[in-house]
């Protein structure tokens, strides 16, 4: 059985790299097309609940993800000082004998990806573009800014919540809307007290939330909440975040706070969203991950929900002989559980917006995200 032979995935991030191995596994050919070079991966890092090391373990990844970063169980709230207010621990959905979620670099994450995809069979064009596509009842035919011209089954846009492809195949119609909020992130040395999902909260409102990605290294998160986006020069950036946890005197902060410049990786993003409604699919092009929806984090689940589309697709790719029927059921087994995870996030977004949020009800929200994402995907 099997709907596809070959196929292109144009985006080398974890969407693509996920299912370009997830479709070697049964049989698929795949080459990966990557506007970026490899040796350009950066990023802070990312967390990975349950339900993405579910769909990990499923595709014979998980081992080597938890190897390459740190598992973690405790979420725990604190104030400004570090004293813990209250804490809990992460339901272990997929393992009951293993990390509940995972915290890791995206840069070894990435290589992971490749590694496995590459070790199947895959090719991966880097420093590469789609400039032209055409389908037909029997493929689809990319022209690539290499000057190759190359011909598959289908091709699954994997690129991103600014992806080319969709607005190219879908109309510029879809595209993502800022949120009124966005989060600085950077990497700094882990101490004890940093054992899991910590945040730490003022009377003011302010939090810092501290994530593990590895034995040595975590990374820091602040929330910024502006009607337009922040825009901070870059030779100011530093300052403001030293700014922003000057009034934090839990020691772990403050030993971070001197850090801020020695060539940690600092980044901001805007929260850019989208939710991309059915079809996600034209004719032999399909969307996969950020390309089909871009949420806000606080469900920490955007990579964890294109794990999950990886799964699914190539599901739905080899049950069927159909090509049509795959994608349609692929995006009604999607849709409905991104969408829910999608309203969630966006709910805790908009709540903390708010200049005295309720901080109960935002709470109430995550754990019905968390209740939902242990669900059968």
């Amino acid at each position: 059985m099997g709907a596809v032979k070959t196929v292109f995935i144009v985006g080398g991030g974890i969407g693509g790299l996920t299912v370009a191995h997830a479709l070697q596994q049964i049989g698929v050919s795949t080459r990966v097309i990557e506007m970026g070079d490899k040796r350009d991966r950066i990023g802070t890092g990312i967390t990975l609940l349950g339900n993405a090391l579910r769909a990990l373990a499923e595709l014979g990844l998980v081992d080597a993800c938890l190897e390459g970063g740190l598992g973690w169980d405790i979420v725990s709230v604190r104030d400004g000082a570090g004293t813990i207010l209250s804490e809990q621990s992460t339901p272990r959905i997929w393992d009951a004998d293993r990390p509940g979620a995972l915290g890791i670099m995206r840069p070894r994450l990435g290589q992971i990806l490749e590694d496995f995809a590459t070790k199947g069979g895959a090719k991966i064009d880097f420093n590469t573009t789609v400039t032209r596509i055409d389908q037909d009842d029997g493929g689809v035919t990319v022209q690539l800014s290499n000057g190759e011209t190359d011909r598959a089954d289908l091709l699954i846009a994997a690129d991103g919540a600014y992806s080319n492809i969709r607005q190219s195949i879908f109309g510029e119609e879809f595209k993502p809307h800022y949120a009124g909020q966005g989060v600085w992130r950077y990497t700094v040395f882990r101490t004890e007290a940093m054992n899991g999902f910590v945040l730490y909260r003022l009377p003011t409102g302010r939090v810092v939330g501290a994530l593990p990605l590895s034995k040595e290294l975590c990374y820091l998160f602040f929330l910024e909440r502006t009607d337009e986006k922040l825009r901070i020069p870059q030779d100011q950036v530093c300052d403001y975040l030293r700014k922003l946890l000057a009034p934090f005197t839990a020691p772990e902060l403050v030993a971070a706070a001197k850090v801020i410049g020695e060539d940690k990786h600092i980044s901001y993003r805007p929260f850019d969203v989208l939710m991309m409604p059915a079809p996600w699919h034209r004719g032999r092009v399909v969307l996969l991950g950020d390309a089909a929806h871009s949420l806000t984090p606080q469900m920490t689940s955007g990579g964890g929900m294109a794990i999950e589309d990886a799964l699914v697709l190539a599901q739905e790719l080899d049950r069927n002989d159909d090509l049509e029927t795959s994608l349609v059921t692929y995006c009604r087994r999607r849709e409905q559980r991104v969408s829910r995870v999608y309203d969630i996030a966006y709910a805790i977004c908009r709540e903390e917006r708010k200049p005295e949020h309720d901080r109960d009800h935002s709470m109430g929200l995550l754990r019905e995200g968390y209740a939902f994402l242990a669900t059968p995907v």
